[in-house]
């Protein structure tokens, strides 16, 4: 009895796990992207930006400190043309790899350098901020990120409405709830080269309505007055 049991037990609990499995497989196909991490590549027509860490040597005088820091684009064949060292093909390069390469490159220049690489993605900000534009910007970047660099919403614009356009399709809409939460563009699913776009908050309300009424009105009482005479 007691063994007929163990195995009836085991049997139901081999199948709440299967279910389980099934279950948790069909969910991830099916989520969003929240909270993974981006493939950190870099593709043609976009950017990457460039650190260089300059260790202070003390009592050498004959130490340079060089500015190489800065956004860099990436060309249409996938190169990017760097000062003193000229262009590289970033598109066979991991981060890691790319840092690496530029180090032993910039080596010859700067003593002991601390070089960081960063990918960049384009996105153009259109509609009701205050510098619309397109940006370069990190794509672990928040969406609050990418709307201060083009500076803010502008007074009149509708947040709630804030939608992205890829290839003249609207890709993802009420953008709301990840602006608030400080969802990463990665994690928002924009891609390099979309559209974000702000539309401007409807005029019509209350106070138009009533002008409306009141003028309406005053041609009813004037049509009454031209009639009577």
């Amino acid at each position: 009895m007691s063994k007929n049991f163990n195995q009836g037990w085991l049997s139901v609990s081999i199948r709440i796990l299967l279910v389980t499995m099934v279950a948790a497989l069909a969910w991830s196909s099916s989520a969003p992207v929240f909270g993974q991490s981006y493939s950190k590549r870099f593709n043609k027509g976009d950017a990457l930006r460039l650190t260089i860490w300059q260790p202070y040597q003390v009592g050498d005088q004959k130490s340079k400190t060089l500015d190489m820091n800065g956004d860099y684009l990436i060309d249409s064949r996938g190169y990017v043309f760097f000062p003193l060292i000229g262009d590289v093909n970033v598109l066979s390069h991991s981060v890691r790899t790319l840092a690496e390469a530029l180090k032993e490159k910039f080596i010859a220049y700067i003593q002991d350098p601390v070089v960081i690489v960063e990918p960049l993605i384009r996105v153009a900000m259109l509609g009701a901020f205050r510098r619309p534009g397109t940006y370069l910007v990190p794509p672990d970047a928040s969406l609050w990120q990418l709307v201060d660099l083009a500076g803010g919403p502008g007074d009149n614009s509708n947040l709630k409405k804030m939608y992205v356009e890829r290839g003249g399709k609207i890709v993802k809409e009420n953008l709301l709830g990840g602006f608030e939460r400080a969802f990463t563009l990665y994690e928002l699913g924009v891609r390099s080269g979309d559209q974000l776009l702000l539309p401007v908050r409807s005029q019509f309300g209350m106070r138009q309505a009533f002008e409306i009424l009141r003028f309406t009105l005053s041609l009813l009482s004037l049509y009454f007055v031209i009639t009577k005479i």
